[in-house]
């Protein structure tokens, strides 16, 4: 039988790996190779494939068939400024010549905190009249990229400053990064932030992307969960990785609630690798910089009929509706069976009065319409995206800033009353399940 090679066994021997096959069904044949580099064969290949790490599915869907993508929203969602950006990128400025996407956002309302910031800012006198007239500002602190560099083919990512009024029209924008990607815990690009004010100070918490540590030697970089904190959005104070045990295994996505639930100060984020890998987990501090450390699990996401695999990942800092209850954007995140992604965004009721914190979830939100969602910058955006980091309520609305096709960021709302009453629906249908991890 030509062209057969058969293995059926292989043994280690002081770091070589020995195979031994049938050649040609006429033959044995023995190869020897490094464990390390088989090892890390396998795994480049799986990072540059269709291929992803291992995803964590529930298994079922509390007796529901298998659910589909196709199920209209509740809700209806309204795109801003009919559906145009809101940001996009800059030729002009390097740093943030090619992408801008995935930014972080804080509605500061018109008061004595808007005006120590726009002093802060050297607001110009009619932009500072713009706001006032608005009734507030959307400070957003966005990622960006401009053309790849080093190491070859990469484009490290830096946070930029917009102020935008509460709807988010543009009104200034800074021409310079706040956070650049030159310290060693993030060299390879500070990336995805979330922000929630506690006291007076804001807190971003964001994806670092570093040449530490990675998990594998043909890696480039690992990601791990790093905090900054300001007080006015131009001076920051970088703390580098969080402490406490959230970051022992590649970890991002990492949103802060905007208050303690129990006297504990409660995190999302989303590990890539461990258990439960590629689903939104739980972390509690006694403060609000840490150390976090895992309580596990929170939610995972459902099977879907059009896909192979689907994950999910934390949206903005959910909204508090009071007695610990929150309201929670996140994104839906599936690959099909060619290999081919969809990001969406979708809603859930967090109740930490329930043995099962999450009372209901819709899925999907929104999904990307038209090419301008679906189409991203042909060298580093990511087609059929859309991705939120940000979320607030004004005006009786849910504000969510958000980035299609990893390319330029958008605009949504939907009435706040509208959307929690239909998640209030699906959970007072649905039966409560005891939760068999520990929160």
């Amino acid at each position: 039988m030509p062209n057969v090679v058969f293995p059926e066994g292989a043994v280690v021997i002081d770091g070589q790996l020995h195979v031994y096959y049938g050649a040609a069904d006429k033959v044995i044949g023995h190869a020897v190779a490094p464990l390390q580099d088989v090892v890390d064969f396998v795994l480049e290949e799986q990072r540059h494939s269709w291929t992803m790490p291992r995803v964590y599915m529930l298994s079922s869907d509390r007796g529901r068939a298998m659910r589909t993508i196709e199920t209209p929203p509740l809700v209806e969602v309204e795109r801003l400024h009919g559906g145009r950006p809101v940001l996009e990128p800059d030729p002009q400025h390097p740093w943030e010549s090619r992408v801008v996407l995935n930014p972080a956002a804080v509605l500061v309302e018109a008061g004595e905190e808007l005006e120590r910031l726009m002093d802060a800012w050297q607001l110009t006198g009619p932009e500072r009249e713009r706001l006032r007239r608005a009734g507030g500002a959307c400070v957003m602190i966005y990622r960006a990229q401009g053309a790849k560099g080093s190491p070859a083919g990469h484009a490290p990512s830096s946070l930029g400053l917009a102020v935008l009024t509460p709807t988010l029209e543009l009104v200034r924008r800074w021409q310079e990064p706040v956070i650049r990607p030159d310290a060693v815990f993030h060299d390879l690009g500070a990336e995805d932030a979330r922000c929630t004010k506690i006291g007076d100070t804001y807190y971003l918490f964001y994806t670092g992307y570093t040449t530490e540590r990675p998990r594998f030697p043909s890696f480039i970089g690992r990601v791990h969960i790093c905090l900054a904190t300001t007080q006015d959005f131009v001076h920051w104070e970088l703390h580098g990785p969080i402490p406490g045990d959230v970051n022992d295994v590649d970890n991002k996505n990492a949103a802060l609630l905007p208050e303690p639930v129990d006297g504990k100060w409660l995190l999302l984020h989303r590990p890539i690798y461990g258990r439960h890998p590629m689903a939104i987990h739980l972390a509690e501090a006694d403060r609000p910089e840490g150390p976090f450390h895992s309580r596990g699990l929170l939610m995972a996401s459902y099977r879907y009929r059009e896909f192979a695999l689907s994950w999910i990942g934390a949206g903005g800092p959910p909204i508090a509706l009071g007695n610990h209850r929150f309201l929670m954007i996140y994104h839906q995140g599936h690959m099909d069976w060619d290999g081919h992604r969809e990001y969406d965004l979708a809603a859930a009721l967090l109740d930490f009065n329930r043995p099962d914190p999450v009372a209901a979830r819709l899925e999907p939100l929104m999904r990307p319409r038209g090419d301008v969602e679906k189409v991203g910058d042909p060298e580093l955006g990511v087609d059929n995206v859309l991705f939120a980091c940000a979320n607030y309520v004004w005006r009786g609305d849910l504000i969510i800033p958000y980035a299609a096709a990893d390319s330029r960021i958008f605009g949504a709302r939907v009435p706040m009353d509208e959307l929690v009453a239909a998640l209030e629906r699906l959970a007072a249908e649905a039966p409560e399940v005891v939760p068999t991890k520990v929160l």
